[in-house]
């Protein structure tokens, strides 16, 4: 409970500093006219996909943005309040914390570690899409920027019982395409967006939703998706 209400709490934190930023920005019309201007840098980088100079516009934009937004006095005000909090907290969690010895045993020389590189990575900006192709199943763990996810798993074999893909990003949608006999559950956060199931669209405004399919319990495959965006929609649909 006490998590919730922290993470709760940071989430108003947050809505609270976006609106006091515009608030003052909208007093300072050279700022105003400098942030539409990378509004459209942005909007036409994303527009135009991966071409190079579609990349330019949209790196420019949010480097012009950023810069507005950091040299406003509110940004810094909400930034010394997060650094403050977070300094009571780390003092307050060191003086609670216990020393634990822990007896450490040396490996066996025959254990051997593997490393696999996964279909779908980190991306900062551009869409990923895991789909057309077959491909072998892991479970997925990413982070995005800017930019849709797609991933079709009709193109894999899930194995029996619970798999996992956690997608966080800050700008962009989600769409998974699940076969029908995959049950799923979805715990998704969300700033600013939709959540469409089978084609029925709900809005999402500072919240946190979880979700089953009806066969979830039941279902010898099934796959937890938990999501964490900031502005962008979530699809989940059979095919």
């Amino acid at each position: 409970m006490r998590n919730l209400f922290e993470h709760t709490s940071i989430s108003w934190v947050f809505i609270v500093a976006i609106i006091g930023i515009l608030f003052e920005i909208s007093f300072r019309p050279e700022s105003l006219f400098t942030l539409a201007f990378a509004a459209i840098l942005i909007y036409y980088g994303r527009k135009k996909g991966r071409s190079t100079s579609a990349m330019i516009f949209l790196i420019i934009g949010i480097s012009i943005a950023a810069i507005i937004v950091i040299s406003t006095f509110f940004f810094k005000f909400i930034l010394l309040c997060l650094f403050i909090y977070y300094l009571f907290q780390y003092r307050k969690k060191k003086k609670s914390s216990k020393t634990i010895r822990v007896e450490t045993v040396e490996p066996a020389s025959d254990k051997k570690a593997y490393k696999k590189q996964p279909f779908l990575t980190n991306k900062l900006f551009g869409n990923q899409k895991l789909m057309n192709h077959i491909y072998e199943w892991d479970d997925i763990n990413i982070q995005t920027g800017i930019g849709d996810t797609i991933i079709d798993l009709s193109m894999t074999m899930l194995p029996p019982g619970e798999s996992v893909i956690m997608v966080r990003g800050l700008v962009g949608n989600i769409q998974l395409l699940v076969p029908y006999d995959i049950g799923f559950s979805i715990n998704h956060s969300s700033l600013s967006g939709s959540l469409i199931l089978f084609g029925n669209k709900e809005k999402l405004l500072n919240q946190n939703v979880i979700c089953y399919s009806d066969n979830y319990h039941e279902a010898t495959r099934k796959i937890k998706i938990i999501t964490s965006i900031s502005l962008g929609n979530i699809e989940v649909k059979y095919i």
